[in-house]
């Protein structure tokens, strides 16, 4: 369940690199501004995270927007070092001025629900994690469907294919971009609604979570949203599990142990095609 959370965290950053093949370093801030956005209307105006999450997603739509159109398009034509600079300026800005406005403490909301947990078949839950895992399941479901169904996802996928071929063909390139990487934020933003109740947010939040879902994206297949899916259900198995059998500090190193091996054997990830890096999408 907690894995299904740590893939809706990942599948914007997949959305992103598989359309615009770049990576938001600043992804993790993304994150860390969502689930400060739910704290802030659970402490002050007593709204339910996940209620929250309705004016949060579009805020972070708008926010990643902003993003866009005043930094990360500026380097799209620049090598692309330019992008990776650029989007960790946006990181440190954010890590820094979250440490101004809400200094290093931890933060974090009342158990949910009354801290009731549900149990099935002898295996016990906390409620925020079930509703967060059927919340990323179908969020992630849904945006597989689109991306193949729909004619915007129809228009994603052209334009990944061949950016000049669509758009002699009449689909607004840059406008795709645009809508893609405020979409992957606004993804992260329900993200981190959901994330909010189980884990506490401070300053660089983000950089725990960032890691993570470098992690499932490239372990799932860079460009591969179903790829996203898997990665993240296998590092949160693997996590609880280690936890449970070994320790809870070696939860990283048993994921990226699975990590070198599939970089080994599978350098293009396990749902991946070969080329994704350079293609994108994976069709």
């Amino acid at each position: 369940m907690l894995g299904a959370v740590y893939a809706l965290m990942s599948v914007g950053l997949t959305l992103i690199f598989g359309v615009l093949r770049i990576v938001n370093f600043a992804h993790g801030e993304f994150l860390m501004l969502a689930m400060y956005g739910a704290w802030a209307a659970s402490a002050y105006l007593h709204i339910n995270p996940y209620l929250a999450a309705i004016g949060i997603i579009p805020l972070l739509f708008v926010f990643g927007l902003l993003v866009y159109r005043y930094i990360v398009d500026r380097t799209l034509d620049k090598p692309h070092l330019v992008v990776v600079f650029a989007t960790m300026a946006v990181s440190i800005f954010m890590q820094n001025v979250a440490l101004m406005l809400f200094s290093a403490d931890l933060h974090d909301v009342p158990p949910l629900f009354g801290g009731r947990t549900l149990e099935l078949a002898g295996i016990y839950a906390r409620s925020e994690l079930v509703l967060g895992f059927v919340i990323a399941l179908l969020v992630t479901g849904f945006l597989m469907w689109g991306l193949r169904a729909t004619y915007a996802g129809k228009a994603v996928r052209a334009t990944v294919q061949d950016r000049e071929a669509a758009a002699l063909m009449g689909i607004p390139v840059p406008r795709v971009f645009l809508i893609t990487f405020a979409s992957g934020s606004a993804l992260v933003g329900l993200a981190g609604c959901i994330m909010l109740p189980l884990f506490s947010v401070f300053p660089t939040v983000g950089l725990n979570f960032i890691l993570i879902a470098f992690v499932v994206v490239v372990l799932g297949g860079m460009g591969s949203v179903e790829g996203a899916l898997l990665g993240g259900i296998l590092i949160g198995i693997i996590e609880n599990v280690s936890a449970y059998f070994v320790a809870p500090a070696y939860g990283q190193m048993f994921y990226f142990l699975l990590f070198l091996l599939v970089m080994i054997f599978r350098p293009s990830g396990l749902l991946g095609q070969k080329g994704a890096a350079t293609i994108g999408m994976n069709d």
